[in-house]
């Protein structure tokens, strides 16, 4: 989270990201994820502390899970359409002492939450029965101070991702301040990665691949990054011309319908 934050002073007032129409230059991100970790902050919220994300793919995903970073804590990312049992499995085996979702996902899995032992639910767009949310009222009263201390070492674990679970129980996969920022460093030499290039990004935030690779990875080399909430293949022919994309990211599905939808966009 430091060295995005640096990188984000470094390159200031130039466009970082386009999520769904909205501009968001590196200041704003900034800034935006200070008063997350100033939020938590207030919640108490120490080093070593798993943070469980389960919300749509969003600026605010990527505003609390740099504010979790900065302050020591650990994101546990969780996808939106897990079952409820499953969300139960994950909460209670990584040790969550905060549940940040939406009203929607609560409402699924508000049976599931009752009994797991020292962890708090927050929604972000309404209240929790812990009375804690929404979030946008809470942020107005951020004060001017920065609580971001960064204080994890290169081995301290920064994140939770659960492995597939195809030949068992799944697996809470530790990855470290390190993994990420040596990832980050090898792909932006790699592929001559550059603030002029153009990343459209259609990818999950929930996954490695698209919160790591292109999320890290972009604002870290001061690249703009075109996001769309979800992949849609005519969508994004269209953006890869319109917006003169250079990156382009994805898995072998994806690669499939853009392919599919070629003879339809084709001039």
């Amino acid at each position: 989270a430091q060295v995005l934050s640096e990188a984000c002073k470094k390159y200031e007032d130039q466009r970082a990201i386009l999520f769904e129409g909205k501009k968001y230059t590196f200041t704003e991100i900034d800034e935006e994820v200070r008063k997350r970790a100033f939020w938590l902050k207030t919640l108490g919220i120490q080093k070593g502390d798993r943070i469980a994300l389960q919300l749509p793919k969003s600026m605010e995903f990527m505003f609390i899970h740099l504010g979790v970073l900065s302050i020591g804590a650990i994101t546990l990312p969780l996808n939106p359409d897990y079952a409820p049992e499953e969300v139960h499995y994950y909460l209670s085996d990584s040790g969550a002492s905060l549940f940040v979702t939406y009203e929607k996902g609560f409402e699924r899995n508000r049976d599931h939450l009752k009994g797991i032992q020292g962890m708090r639910t927050f929604l972000v767009d309404g209240t929790s029965p812990d009375e804690l949310g929404p979030l946008p009222p809470l942020l107005e009263k951020v004060g001017a101070k920065d609580p971001r201390t960064y204080p994890s070492q290169d081995d301290d674990v920064a994140m939770f991702m659960y492995t597939s679970g195809t030949t068992g129980k799944s697996k809470g996969a530790m990855i470290t301040h390190r993994n990420l920022v040596t990832n980050m460093m090898a792909l932006k030499e790699i592929w001559k990665w550059t603030d002029q290039d153009r990343l459209l990004h259609v990818l999950p935030l929930i996954h490695v691949h698209g919160l790591c690779v292109a999320l890290h990875g972009g604002i870290e080399a001061g690249s703009t990054i075109i996001m769309h909430e979800k992949f849609d293949p005519k969508r994004a022919w269209q953006a890869i011309e319109e917006e003169r994309c250079t990156l382009f990211m994805g898995v072998p599905t994806l690669y499939h319908r853009l392919l599919s939808e070629w003879d339809h966009v084709k001039p």
